[in-house]
């Protein structure tokens, strides 16, 4: 015998409304993030994804006068999390459909741009090299504060830890990115 459906409600007029200007106002940046973390498209597009439907289950939890962005960050960070646990030990680099070198016509796709943009103009190639040689936690504590530009506090909410645990993490995140930044730099001479 199979168990009965749970009786999903239609969602009411407030719920779509609040849903409609979470994903116009914060799709970007919640997409951009994830992207930071995971490290690749498919994974960054399920990861905001998952992270909008759990808004939409939850809106009303969300406090009114709190950042909208801290909360949608700290949603994506625990999927994230989730994700790694999950996957731990699998494969995890993205396989392309086919063997045959992409061609874009000259523009890359446009979900890879965000990061490969701020890469390019920013960053470099000795530093972009060595933030993806950071683990998962390091390159996301580097992410919110030096290109996210949050607070501690914004970051210990998102991070769900203490401030006192986001400085130690980003001073020690720092001292590796510095080391590996000048190895990479050394290797190019």
């Amino acid at each position: 015998m199979a168990a009965p459906r749970a009786r999903v409600e239609p969602p009411s007029a407030e719920q779509a409304a609040f849903l409609e200007r979470a994903i116009q106002q914060y799709g970007k940046a919640t997409y951009n993030f994830a992207y930071r973390l995971a490290g690749n498209e498919a994974d960054a597009r399920d990861l905001a994804q998952e992270a909008f439907i759990r808004v939409y289950r939850a809106w009303r939890s969300f406090q009114p006068g709190t950042s909208f962005l801290s909360w949608v960050y700290r949603i994506v960070t625990n999927l994230y999390r989730d994700e790694l646990r999950r996957r731990k030990g699998r494969f995890q680099e993205e396989i392309p459909e086919d063997n045959v070198p992409q061609q874009f016509g000259g523009e890359r796709p446009l979900a890879v741009t965000p990061i490969d943009d701020y890469v390019e103009r920013q960053l470099g190639e000795p530093l972009s090299k060595a933030l993806a040689q950071l683990s998962a936690e390091q390159r996301q504590v580097v992410v919110l504060a030096d290109i996210e530009e949050y607070s501690y506090q914004e970051i210990a909410e998102v991070m769900g830890c203490s401030i006192g645990t986001v400085r130690s993490r980003l001073h020690r995140a720092r001292a590796l990115l510095r080391r590996l930044v000048e190895r990479a730099r050394q290797q190019q001479r």
